[in-house]
């Protein structure tokens, strides 16, 4: 039985059905992120919550809110192009958005079986963060119901 197989049996013993993806040991590999050839000698293991939290406001992006169109007139945010005295052919607006990401506990095969052989409670921390999550849920569930009556 592999790592992956491990942890899902694991969850599915203890009532959990949450999303799991795994990524095998790979032997001499091309990253196209760092260019090079790499060797993973570890199974690493993605458990995902269903659900997204969302991180400080960290992606800045432009937004085009004013342009001139085809005959020459301003189309967009009426405000802006007063503010800026009609100048120019388009009005970008620099804008920090709120980055979401899904919620997740990453594992490693080779840092669980080293903490397996040393501590011990490996599986027992696995299953106080999933007991965590299931709280969070039946209390959002909690909330829904009353905020809908």
């Amino acid at each position: 039985m592999n790592f992956g197989d491990k942890i899902k049996k694991i969850l599915k013993d203890n009532g959990y059905s949450y999303r799991i993806k795994v990524f095998p040991r790979k032997e001499n590999y091309f990253s196209k992120k760092k260019g090079k050839v790499i060797t993973q000698d570890y199974d690493k293991v993605v458990i995902y919550a269903g659900r997204s939290i969302e991180k400080y406001a960290t992606k800045r992006s432009k937004r085009l809110v004013a342009w001139k169109n085809e005959k020459g007139e301003w189309e967009g945010n009426k405000e802006i192009i007063e503010s800026q005295n009609g100048r120019g052919q388009q009005i970008y607006l620099l804008d920090y958005h709120d980055k979401t990401e899904p919620l997740k506990h990453t594992l490693f095969s080779d840092l669980w079986e080293e903490n397996e052989k040393e501590f011990g409670g490996q599986e027992k921390e696995l299953l106080k963060i999933m007991e965590n999550w299931k709280l969070v849920e039946t209390e959002r569930a909690k909330l829904n119901k009353i905020t809908e009556k």
